[in-house]
């Protein structure tokens, strides 16, 4: 594994980018760690229901959970015609007391609280 993604302060917020982790990435703590660690708030988590290469939807959910996340946002969704996925699908996925999962419109963009 080269990267673990990148953790972005901005202000009181840290942001949590995947970038394009392993399918199995929830699955290994001693990759989850380090950025737990970081306390990061708000998570843009790479997914897809069933592209191998990319955490599915369970994953990515487990992923948000063990981090700690307050809010988890889909990426790569509308990103390709052939291989786009229904977001709130996804969101379905998340427990009632764990991460809020935050979907953002596709070319829209949001102001998070701080």
């Amino acid at each position: 594994m080269q990267h673990l993604g990148y953790v972005v302060e901005s202000g009181p917020v840290r942001l949590y980018i995947t970038g394009d982790p392993i399918n199995t990435f929830a699955e290994y703590d001693e990759l989850i760690q380090p950025i737990r660690e970081l306390r990061p708030q708000i998570g843009l988590l790479t997914t897809h229901p069933s592209e191998g290469e990319f955490p599915f939807f369970e994953g990515s959910v487990k992923m948000a959970v063990k981090l700690g996340l307050a809010a988890a946002v889909p990426a790569h969704y509308a990103c390709f015609v052939k291989r786009t996925y229904d977001p709130q699908a996804w969101a379905a996925g998340f427990p009632d007391d764990g991460p809020t999962p935050l979907i953002i419109p596709y070319n829209t963009a949001i102001v998070y609280p701080a």
